[in-house]
């Protein structure tokens, strides 16, 4: 059994904000912290500001065994040489970073780097829903839609570092025929977009207000709620029958609407004749208050042997 003091830290890198922890071999999280992403301040701010975190979460714990770094950071990584690729609107300047390289010449420990997404569903593997399973799909849905790819255990990024970008499946084409993602019309904010066109309000709801409303019976908030879902469904279908995983795991904000995101989300996912989909297991992410960064720790501690 791995010593209980050897850990790693975990962070996880958004446009907003960057969480970080140590994470321990059986998934706990001890100093959790977050601090504002200084994206105003240039991709150099923000790396300082990842590199203090780690080294305060290390000056703070001089009794643990800390062994490595794991990051999860929005963006196209090129996990090998934890490199961002292509960064992310809410990261500007950051495509290019190499951020493995700089955090570890600044802390003196080894670091793994990984899409935020794929770091999701290493956590999950780990330590949550996906624990009994080697072939998984991945998806988040929050305020945008992620995905990731688990094949024999391991991640498939991909030749370009794009497998499980499940945001750009096309839902349907505008009155120019123009393609329309699934992200524009099933994720948080298309949701409250949707509603403030179709029930006239002047202020846009947050994707809580809607759901709520819906709970109290607001037709038009149900019907907006059950369209982003079926729509997830129908664009996911074909692709989890075509991957055939033995699990698809669905985490995020929006699913925590509960049933009545759920429940159409499932009808319209399993609304195949392909039997793939009626085998394959479908579950929500287990992980929440700290899935990023446990994610992040968890690409570490499977890269150290013994834990």
């Amino acid at each position: 059994m791995a010593d209980e003091q050897q850990a790693a830290v975990g962070v996880d890198i958004g446009g907003t904000k960057i969480a970080a922890g140590i994470v321990m071999p059986d998934g706990r999280v001890l100093s959790p912290r977050t601090v504002l992403t200084p994206v105003q301040e240039g991709p150099e701010a923000v790396l300082q500001t990842i590199i203090r975190q780690v080294r305060d979460l290390l000056d703070e714990t001089p009794g643990r065994n800390i062994r490595a770094v794991g990051i999860g950071t929005a963006g196209m990584v090129d996990s090998g040489r934890g490199v961002i690729v292509h960064a992310n609107p809410n990261l500007p300047g950051w495509t290019g970073m190499p951020l493995g390289e700089s955090v570890s010449k600044a802390v003196g420990l080894p670091v793994y780097v990984d899409n935020d997404v794929n770091a999701l569903a290493v956590g999950e593997g780990r330590f949550g829903a996906g624990r009994a399973f080697r072939e998984i799909v991945y998806v988040a849905v929050g305020t945008g839609i992620g995905g990731a790819l688990v094949r024999h255990g391991e991640i498939w990024r991909g030749i370009h570092f794009g497998a499980g970008e499940v945001a750009y499946l096309v839902s349907g084409w505008d009155e120019q025929g123009r393609p329309i993602i699934v992200e524009d019309r099933a994720s948080g904010p298309a949701m409250e977009k949707q509603y403030q066109a179709v029930s006239g309000s002047a202020e846009r709801l947050s994707l809580r207000q809607i759901a709520e409303r819906a709970h109290s019976g607001d037709m038009l908030a149900v019907q907006v709620i059950e369209e982003g879902a079926r729509v997830l469904g129908l664009v996911l279908g074909p692709l989890v029958a075509a991957i055939d995983p033995e699990i698809l795991i669905v985490g995020g904000g929006v699913p925590q609407i509960g049933d009545l995101w759920w429940n159409t989300f499932e009808t319209a996912l399993r609304d195949s004749p392909l039997p793939v989909l009626q085998q394959v297991k479908l579950a929500p992410a287990r992980l929440s208050v700290h899935a990023g960064l446990i994610g992040a720790g968890a690409l570490a501690l499977n890269a150290l042997p013994g834990l």
